[in-house]
C-alpha cells in the first residue's frame, strides 16, 4: 500500500496505531468510535514527517479537496489522526472533595518531609519548571517573584526573539493566542504555588521555592484545551529550558500525537509529571491520558489524604507510579483571599514536580531515570494501589538519589 493510500486509511478509521511501531502498546489499537465522544469535529491534526504538528480544517475533509490535499503531500505526512478534547478539573473534583480531619496548612510539604532537604539549603534553584494549565495570577505576592523571564521578549506586541510567540515573557496563552497568562480559574495558580510559592511572603510553602515557573496556557475560560494546544505549550517549555512539566489534566483520548511528544522529552533529560485522574478509576482497564502512557520519562500521582488514605476519587493501577497529598491542599489563587482549599490528583503532582526540582537543584547532572527511580524506590510503604505501593518522601529521595549518583 502506498504512503498516500496509508495515510488515506488512517484518516478514515483513525488507528491511534496506523504506522507505529510494531512493539507499540495495545491501547493504541484503538479506532475512531471508541475515542470518538472526546474528538473535536472542527479539524485533525496532521503530524508531518518534518516534526510539525499543524490542523486540517473541517473544510478541507470533503473527499475531492482530501484526495487532492494528500496526493500533493504524499511524501510529507506520517499520519493523520483526531485532534481531542482535554479537560481541566471541575471545580467539584477539585474544590468539594472534603478530609474526614480538618488538615492543617502546609500539611502536605511536612508529609513529604520536604524541611530537611529546605535545612540543607536545598530549594530547587537553577531548575526552571513548566506549568501547563490555566495560567497564573502574576501579580500574587508568593508568585510574583517566581516566574522565570524571557531576557529577549519585552512587551511590545512584537515576537522580538522570533520563536513565533507574541509578548512570551513568562510564557504564553496558547488556548487564547496571547502572551497574557492571567489565570482564568484559579487552578493554575494553585499548583503553582505547590511547586514554588515563596516562603518569605505569605503562609504558603513551595515545595521548591527557588525554582522558577514558566507558565503556559492551555485552557480557554470555559474549561476547554486541546491535544493541539497541549503539544504547542510542551514544545515551547522544552525550548525554555524547563526540566520538568506539571500536567494536572487528562481525558481518555488516545492521541499518538501527545504521546510521541511527551516521549520525545527523555532526549532533552525533561520529566512528564501527570495527574492520574479524578474518576476513581483502574488506569490500566479504563486509560486516562497522558497519565496512562506509562512512558520513561513520565510519573503519574495518586493523591493521598491527609489521615493516610487515598482519596476515594483518585484515579489508580500499576501505570499509577506513586502517591502524594493531594487533598484540602492550602495554596495560591488569583484575587483577593490569596489562598484557597482545592483537592485532587491535579494537587498531588506539583508535590511531586517541586520534590522532582529539589532533587535536580541538588544533583544538576542526574538522568531523568535517576530522578524517576529515586522517587518511586524511596516512597513511605501503605496500603496504596499505585506501582510503587507508597507515598512521596523526597528527603529519602534525596538520600537514594545520592547513592545513585555515587555508584556512578
Amino acid at each position: 500500500m502506498d504512503v498516500k493510500l496509508t495515510t488515506f486509511f488512517c484518516f478514515l478509521f483513525i488507528l491511534c496505531s496506523c504506522g507505529s511501531n510494531t512493539n507499540q502498546s495495545s491501547e493504541f489499537n484503538k479506532t475512531f468510535d471508541e475515542c470518538e465522544g472526546q474528538a473535536l469535529a472542527s479539524h485533525k491534526l496532521i503530524k508531518w514527517k518534518s516534526g510539525r504538528i499543524t490542523k486540517l480544517p473541517s473544510s478541507r475533509l470533503e473527499k475531492k479537496s482530501l484526495e487532492a490535499f494528500l496526493k500533493n503531500n504524499e511524501d510529507k505526512i506520517q499520519f493523520i489522526e483526531n485532534d481531542f478534547k482535554i479537560s481541566q478539573p471541575s471545580p467539584r473534583a477539585f474544590s468539594l472533595l472534603r478530609n474526614f480531619r480538618e488538615a492543617p496548612v502546609n500539611w502536605g510539604v511536612q508529609a513529604i518531609s520536604a524541611s530537611i532537604l529546605w535545612q540543607k539549603n536545598i530549594l530547587g534553584e537553577n531548575v526552571k519548571v513548566a506549568v501547563i494549565d490555566s495560567g497564573i495570577d502574576p501579580q500574587h505576592p508568593q508568585l510574583a517573584n517566581q516566574l522565570s523571564i524571557n531576557p529577549n521578549e519585552p512587551v511590545n506586541g512584537i515576537d522580538d526573539d522570533g520563536n513565533g510567540l507574541i509578548d512570551d515573557v513568562y510564557g504564553y496563552d496558547f488556548a487564547n493566542s496571547s502572551g497574557d497568562i492571567y489565570d482564568s480559574s484559579g487552578h493554575g495558580s494553585h499548583v503553582s504555588g505547590i511547586i514554588a510559592a515563596d516562603h518569605t511572603s505569605g503562609s504558603i510553602q513551595g515545595v521548591a521555592p527557588k525554582s522558577k515557573l514558566l507558565v503556559y496556557v492551555l485552557f480557554a475560560e470555559d474549561g476547554s484545551g486541546s491535544v493541539f494546544d497541549a503539544i504547542a505549550s510542551i514544545r515551547a517549555a522544552q525550548n525554555s529550558g524547563a526540566k520538568i512539566i506539571n500536567a494536572s489534566w487528562g481525558g481518555p483520548g488516545c492521541s499518538r500525537s501527545l504521546r510521541e511528544e511527551i516521549a520525545s522529552l527523555a532526549q532533552k533529560n525533561i520529566l512528564f509529571v501527570s495527574a492520574a485522574g479524578n474518576e476513581g478509576l483502574n488506569i490500566d482497564r479504563n486509560p486516562m491520558y497522558p497519565a496512562a502512557y506509562n512512558l520513561d520519562n513520565q510519573l503519574s500521582v495518586a493523591a493521598l489524604t491527609y489521615d493516610g488514605f487515598t482519596m476515594g476519587e483518585s484515579n489508580f493501577g500499576q501505570r499509577v507510579h506513586l502517591i502524594a497529598p493531594g487533598v484540602d491542599i492550602d495554596s495560591t489563587v488569583p484575587g483577593p483571599v490569596l489562598t484557597e482549599k482545592m483537592s485532587g490528583t491535579s494537587m498531588a503532582t506539583p508535590f511531586v514536580v517541586g520534590s522532582a526540582a529539589l532533587l535536580w537543584s541538588a544533583f544538576p547532572n542526574a538522568t531523568v531515570k535517576q530522578i524517576k527511580d529515586a522517587l518511586i524506590s524511596s516512597v513511605k510503604k501503605g496500603p496504596y494501589p499505585v506501582l510503587a505501593r507508597g507515598s512521596l518522601d523526597v528527603a529519602a529521595a534525596h538520600v537514594a538519589l545520592e547513592k545513585i549518583m555515587s555508584a556512578q
